[in-house]
């Protein structure tokens, strides 16, 4: 054997276990090394979520817009279906020179109603609401005055007919409860309010009235003058009220509704009954 193989035969066994070394002291490296995840570099991290529709809300997708605390203003229109009613009169004009005191028994025909709603959302559901609504109805009236007086030819006239237009006007201070809480809303709502009712039947003297003019900027801004006035029949009456409707969001922000009232008048001869179908157009702030 020669020297250069006994060199190489005595070097082997060392590179053998050089080698097996090396190899155990990477296998021990790997072993303690992981593959980075987004939680070992940033521990607060949650991965997406695939997204769902809230299809277990009560009226499908969830209205996404809270309601607590914001306000809606709204206008409406609809129809006065109003009760007969009977009231007091005094001094009511039957013709130039004769003032007599009695009873009208009012029945009024349907006519057009226009009115405006401010409302201030308590929670998602309860809201508080002030609502106001005028109407100009046409009426069949007949007053009977308390002593007959006689005609021309000296016979009583127990009663007068009465034709005209009445303007009615209404306020009311409400509470209402959003049955559900969606994009489509059905509501309950009760009220208290008043009645506002001028006949226009004369009940006085005509006088004339002096308007002054009206102070504008840079000196007067009209001439004024005199214009008649005539006192006429009035009553202010107590309601109560109940109201079924819905209103439905075509935007986070504006809704459309219909709603039907029933409203009782407590006028001195019985509770008399007014009915309002109205569909309105609003605004969420």
């Amino acid at each position: 054997m020669n020297p250069t193989t006994l060199v190489v035969q005595r070097m082997r066994p060392l590179a053998l276990a050089a080698l097996a070394l090396a190899a155990l002291t990477t296998t021990a490296a790997l072993a303690q090394t992981s593959v980075p995840t987004p939680q070992s570099v940033a521990p607060n991290y949650r991965p997406p979520q695939q997204a769902t529709f809230n299809t277990a809300s009560p009226s499908g997708l969830h209205f996404v817009a809270p309601h607590a605390g914001t306000w809606d203003f709204y206008i409406t229109l609809g129809g006065l279906f109003s009760g007969n009613t009977n009231m007091s009169a005094r001094n009511v004009r039957v013709d130039t020179n004769t003032f007599l005191d009695g009873r009208i028994k009012m029945k009024f025909d349907d006519s057009f109603t226009f009115g405006f709603g401010v409302g201030y959302n308590i929670t998602e559901q309860l809201s508080v609401h002030g609502q106001f609504s005028f109407s100009s109805p046409d009426y069949d009236a007949t007053f009977y005055p308390d002593r007959p007086v006689n005609d021309n030819q000296g016979n009583p006239i127990p009663a007068y007919r009465i034709r005209g237009s009445a303007d009615i006007s209404t306020g009311d201070l409400a509470l209402r409860y959003d049955i559900l809480p969606g994009k489509i809303r059905p509501y309950v709502q009760g009220s208290i309010g008043f009645m506002y009712i001028d006949t226009g039947i004369p009940n006085g003297q005509s006088y004339w009235v002096w308007d002054g003019g009206n102070w504008g900027w840079g000196g007067w801004g009209g001439w004024g003058g005199w214009y008649s006035a005539t006192p006429t029949v009035t009553h202010t009456y107590f309601t109560l009220g109940a109201t079924a409707g819905l209103n439905y969001y075509f935007t986070d922000r504006v809704f459309g509704g219909v709603s039907y009232t029933f409203n009782w008048a407590n006028t001195p001869s019985k509770w008399m009954l007014n009915q309002r179908l109205g569909v309105s157009v609003g605004w969420n702030f």
